[in-house]
């Protein structure tokens, strides 16, 4: 339970994910002069990022890396004195597979989300068609997007520039593995802004990834198409990177069990919080680290306006099934890093990750973890399914996949309801608005997965570059 001084606080931040502890480090930083609290309504932080350990095995409930190639992840880590803490992917497995027609096939080297740096590995896959491969081919030829044209479902880019069959067999299954997305609704310039910019400037994606290809040092890897170089995570797990960051707070910062039922601004233009068992807060300046329906619901009595743009902001779940089985369990051992399954294969999972395979240190010796992924936008009924029935379809789908014999050693389910943002279109122009109006309140920073990207880089700079906002424009006026 909270306990608040009664005293008006430079700086209150609701929510304590990843984004709220990143703000609030970034104050401490910056300005450790000022007054600050951290509500997170929970017994713990993290959000999402958690790490588990049952059995031996070390188990992420959600993300379980962070990409290097976007420096701000990897700069805290550095900052916090962990960089040297962070783990590199296991070079030996770096590449994933893609079921194709009812069966795993590696993943063309190369291949990076949305179209290849190298062309021989993907015209020699067993993926495509011979029609789908020369489709791909044509891609060069195809004229880019013209400025002001209407925006674009992934779907629709995917299929334009690359053709039906290499959006269906790859690309669809790629991303839907990273935003769980519906691709006919997903906007390619908000979730996936690299490619967009890369048609505009080089005319074509895979002109623009084989010339940026050219200019990345890891390029000797053999995989480095697919960039499994540059993901890293904390010896200790994702909830290290958490737990680094609360414990770097100065005392009284961070308040758990904390939740702020409601808040409105006065006249004065402080903000004045009110919180479950404990006194009311009161604040020069607030941040909102909650999902957008969470901070809509917060901010509906104080600008309606803002609630309902906020609020229009839908969100997806997903279950993430942690499995764990002995090495003899299988025929053949899992190879690589995983595999995505693309929807028009119709099966009941959208990915599996093999944890173990990834970092060292996530299973016992003899052991391999498994993390099997299902809902989504598409398959949003698999939430209400028993922890029963999704380990078994879990299960059943990795023996019909993996030549998988008997019953996991070491379970647990995570479910994640309404958490993933979904970046349909028109989002870019609704975020837009969004902090176009509480910049003109002067004194409200929103931060958080919903906006600028769902990945922990991008949730460490969203939260850094609004503290660096807040603190330049000084105190707001009535």
């Amino acid at each position: 339970m909270a306990e608040v001084e009664n005293e008006t606080l430079d700086i209150a931040i609701v929510g304590g994910g990843i984004s709220g502890l990143a703000a609030a480090w970034r104050i401490q930083e910056l300005a450790p002069e000022l007054k600050v609290q951290l509500l997170e309504r929970e017994d713990r932080v993290g959000g999402v990022l958690e790490t588990r350990r049952q059995e031996g095995f070390l188990i992420e409930q959600s993300a379980d890396n962070f990409i290097t190639d976007q420096p701000w992840a990897i700069s805290l880590c550095d900052r916090l004195g962990i960089k040297n803490e962070l783990l590199l992917t296991n070079t030996t497995e770096r590449r994933a597979q893609v079921v194709s027609r009812g069966r795993l096939v590696p993943i063309p080297e190369g291949f990076q989300i949305m179209g290849p740096t190298r062309l021989g590995p993907v015209l020699t896959s067993p993926i495509l068609s011979l029609r789908g491969k020369f489709r791909l081919l044509c891609e060069r030829f195809v004229r880019r997007r013209p400025p002001g044209a209407r925006e674009e479902s992934l779907s629709q880019f995917s299929s334009r520039r690359f053709g039906r069959e290499v959006f269906e067999r790859l690309i669809q299954p790629l991303v839907g593995g990273i935003y769980t997305a519906d691709s006919n609704k997903l906007s390619v310039a908000a979730a996936l802004p690299r490619f967009f910019e890369l048609e505009q400037k080089y005319g074509s994606i895979g002109r623009g990834l084989r010339a940026t290809d050219r200019k990345t040092p890891s390029r000797s890897d053999p995989q480095a198409g697919a960039r499994y170089s540059l993901f890293m995570t904390p010896k200790l797990g994702i909830e290290q990177l958490v737990s680094t960051l609360a414990s770097r707070l100065p005392r009284g910062v961070l308040q758990k069990q904390s939740a702020v039922l409601g808040l409105d601004r006065g006249n004065d233009a402080r903000w004045r919080l009110k919180v479950q068992g404990a006194n009311p807060i009161e604040c020069q300046k607030l941040i909102l680290a909650t999902p957008a329906h969470q901070s809509a619901k917060l901010l509906s009595g104080t600008d309606p306006v803002l609630a309902e743009e906020l609020t229009a902001i839908p969100y997806a779940g997903c279950v993430v099934v942690c499995l764990g089985f002995a090495e003899k369990q299988f025929r053949v051992p899992p190879a690589g890093f995983g595999f995505v399954v693309p929807a028009i294969e119709k099966r009941r999972i959208l990915a599996a990750s093999f944890s173990s395979n990834k970092f060292p240190g996530r299973a016992p010796e003899g052991q391999l973890l498994v993390r099997v992924f299902l809902g989504g936008a598409c398959q949003a009924e698999f939430l209400e399914r028993s922890d029963e029935e999704l380990a078994t379809i879990a299960v059943e789908e990795l023996s019909d996949l993996l030549q998988l014999t008997g019953l996991p050693v070491s379970q647990q389910i995570a479910r994640w309801p309404q958490t993933m943002p979904q970046y349909h279109l028109g989002h870019a122009a609704r975020v837009g608005r969004i902090e176009k109006r509480a910049a003109e309140l002067g004194n409200l920073a929103l931060i958080g997965n919903a906006y600028h990207g769902v990945g922990i880089p991008q949730c460490i700079h969203t939260a850094e570059s609004a503290i660096e906002r807040l603190l330049a424009a000084g105190t707001a006026a009535p």
